[in-house]
């Protein structure tokens, strides 16, 4: 058996066209979005649902303002697709797009309301 080193891990290099091979279809399965749990729903939907208000700010949203306006309607993930690969009503929230883009792709830390 042929062993490499990376770093301090030895790599078994017999094994190591497998592991390669695993993470490509792991990232092919990602990028096709083979395990993403989604529903549908609507901007207007979500907003009813949420009162009109940002779940960032708590202030209302103004469904009428339309991109790239700092404060019109988005749509806001609370915990991210890349982290729960989760599209459902019960991970989204109403949010200006100005909150939203602050907020970045870091949860809020906020437990997850089961609502729908």
């Amino acid at each position: 058996m042929q062993v490499r080193s990376r770093g301090t891990i030895p790599l078994c290099l017999e094994h190591q066209a497998e592991r390669k091979l695993e993470r490509y279809r792991r990232k092919n399965r990602q990028r096709r979005g083979d395990d993403i749990v989604s529903e549908s729903y609507t901007l207007a939907q979500i907003a009813a649902r949420d009162g009109f208000r940002c779940g960032l700010c708590g202030l209302l949203v103004n469904m009428r303002l339309r991109r790239p306006n700092p404060l019109s309607p988005s749509i806001d993930h609370m915990v991210p697709i890349s982290e729960s690969r989760d599209d459902t009503r019960a991970n989204v929230q109403l949010a200006h797009l100005s909150c939203n883009v602050a907020k970045g792709v870091r949860p809020m830390g906020e437990q997850l309301a089961l609502i729908g």
